[in-house]
């Protein structure tokens, strides 16, 4: 019965972490809104600034540490290149990545 809880207590709790693709859609929705003229191609610009920004506002670090992180795509605009900052949000995103 113990096991049954736990299980069931982990499942509500994994609803619950935020999602880095998410987030990193919202803040690219509002730095498209806000810097139009500005493409996040390179993250001294403004709109990778701003993007940046956001993410670190919503608990994530940006690096370009990760494998998955791509150099043929802008650093800014891939959720890989991400890390939570928050140690429990950290450790189950190694359970359950993106």
């Amino acid at each position: 019965m113990r096991i049954i809880a736990i299980l069931l207590l982990t499942v509500a709790l994994v609803g619950c972490v935020p999602n880095r693709a998410q987030d990193l859609a919202a803040c690219q929705r509002e730095a498209s809104r806000f810097y139009m003229l500005y493409r996040a191609t390179d993250p001294d610009k403004p709109s990778s600034r701003y993007i940046i920004g956001c993410m670190a506002a919503k608990g994530y670090e940006f690096t370009i540490a990760p494998s998955a992180c791509d150099n043929r795509h802008p650093f800014p605009t891939q959720a890989a290149c991400y890390a939570p900052t928050n140690w429990l949000v950290s450790l189950i995103d190694r359970i359950y990545p993106d």
